[in-house]
């Protein structure tokens, strides 16, 4: 009988307590601004996807994106930063990037961004506060852009800004 009860009680509170899962953080998204740009300059871009370290010689993926359409568009004062809804499609580490922006016929690369990789932990019991999802995000210290290095210093606020100007 105490066998049994011990074995209940020591079921109880492993379903009580969960487990402790191990996962990664998410690559956060560097988000464009347009500086000095007119909204029609910008109203359509491409940004393409390369391996990184390629030389931008090796195409992963091409995304348009339409005013409107892809994702919220914010102007203010002669900025305009695009939030790229589809997370597939964003700015991230581990590739390199081109964004071409058509009615000015202008590319811009994005290359080297580094970034930490790590791991965050949650618990996953029936009683678990993090039940509705495990969430930590890396920070990004710098990229290229057109080869000349530029730092993040906004990484663990949350938004990441890449400038290009007209």
């Amino acid at each position: 009988m105490v066998n049994r009860v011990s074995i209940c009680i020591l079921f109880l509170s492993f379903i009580i307590a969960g487990c402790t899962q191990e996962f990664e953080c998410a690559d956060p998204q560097i988000q464009p601004a347009f500086i000095g740009f007119s909204s029609p300059d910008i109203d359509t871009f491409v940004i393409r996807k390369f391996k990184a370290n390629g030389n931008y010689q090796t195409l992963l993926d091409t995304s348009m994106f339409i005013y409107g359409y892809s994702g919220p568009y914010y102007t203010s004062n002669d900025t305009t930063s695009v939030w790229v809804s589809n997370e597939e499609n964003g700015i991230k580490a581990g590739f390199d990037w081109q964004i071409f922006i058509p009615a000015k016929n202008k590319t811009v690369f994005i290359s080297d961004i580094n970034s930490e990789k790590t791991t965050g932990t949650c618990r996953t019991g029936i009683f678990s506060m993090d039940k509705f999802g495990c969430h930590c995000r890396n920070k990004v210290f710098s990229a290229k852009e057109n080869n000349q290095v530029i730092h993040f210093s906004n990484s663990d606020t949350g938004r990441i800004v890449i400038y290009i100007r007209n």
